[in-house]
């Protein structure tokens, strides 16, 4: 079953980068002329919080090669294809990202993007539990460890009755 979700990631992926390819290409043939709008790479990352200071560099960062205006236009493109990159690498993110750092302690990465010479932007996406690693492998943080442990301390006035 995993094998077929692994393959519906990929496959979800590759139709998103493709849509965006297309939309930015039809976007980019427009009345003007190449050298009346400038234009760069759209750049995603992950930083350890929502508003990073301005010369922080991202904990970790992937330029998808997609060419884009330096305009609002460039910048909605590169946000969503930065959002849907990673929303599709929810499921091996944590083990891609461990292995890199080695060591993590309740990390929570924000997905950003960044086009031109424009500062990184927040993506409006923060993971949704930390992460911690040990070794360069995924570990389940003591948070999250506490939070299970307290929840089962409470009691079910349904089960009582």
């Amino acid at each position: 079953m995993s094998y077929f979700k692994t393959m519906f990631c990929d496959f979800f992926v590759i139709l998103v980068l493709r849509l965006i390819v297309v939309s930015a290409n039809e976007s980019s043939s427009t009345t003007l002329a190449a050298d009346e709008l400038q234009k760069g790479n759209c750049s995603c990352g992950g930083f350890p919080t929502t508003t990073p200071i301005p010369d922080q560099l991202p904990v970790l960062a992937q330029a998808p090669g997609l060419v884009v205006k330096c305009n609002d236009e460039g910048q909605g493109t590169c946000k969503s294809l930065c959002h849907a990159l990673a929303i599709a690498t929810k499921a091996k993110g944590p083990e891609i990202l461990c292995h890199k750092l080695k060591v993590a302690n309740e990390l929570k990465l924000s997905a950003f993007y960044k086009t031109c010479d424009m500062p990184w932007m927040y993506a409006d996406l923060t993971a949704e539990e930390p992460l911690c690693c040990e070794n360069a492998k995924v570990t389940i943080c003591s948070s999250i460890s506490q939070l299970r442990s307290n929840s089962s301390d409470v009691v079910d006035t349904k089960s009582v009755m």
